[in-house]
């Protein structure tokens, strides 16, 4: 009896892909070391699904809530802000500074539409966590099927 092998084109694709992704970021961080200042901070994500809702998490240290904006149009979430410097940042002697500084903003086009008017949003120790209730036609419905 011969052994079957299932093959994965794609998982050997996405392989070279994030190959390729580690050494352009290598290489970038050679020769630029403030990149994040030219191109710009995006705060990690994380996104769900379940029946009733979306729920988008970020990471968003050092804000206060006030200097975080959230918009919501159609079914897309937009969220910005900046985070601010010292004051006295030009006149300390740094010899390694990794925080990024400035504005930032980070859209996301969700699957279905959601309800503007139910939408929660809390902040607390630099997480942000929005609930985006679904409209009651993006709701999944379970079919019964009846006998003939």
């Amino acid at each position: 009896m011969a052994n079957i092998i299932r093959r994965r084109p794609f998982s050997e694709l996405m392989g070279i892909r994030d190959e390729v992704d580690r050494f352009i970021n290598d290489t970038v961080r050679l020769f630029d070391d403030n990149i994040t200042e030219r191109i710009g901070w995006k705060p990690a994500v994380d996104m769900e699904e379940n029946k009733e809702s979306f729920i988008i998490t970020a990471e968003l240290p050092g804000l206060k809530k006030e200097d975080i904006k959230v918009t919501i149009v159609d079914n897309k979430v937009m969220i910005s802000g900046e985070v601010f410097e010292e004051k006295d940042v030009h006149e300390k002697n740094y010899f390694l500074k990794e925080r990024v500084r400035g504005k930032f903003s980070r859209g996301f086009s969700l699957p279905a539409a959601v309800n503007p008017n139910k939408v929660e949003a809390t902040y607390k120790d630099g997480i942000l966590v929005l609930t985006l209730p679904k409209v009651e036609e993006a709701k999944p419905r379970e079919i019964t099927i009846k006998d003939s």
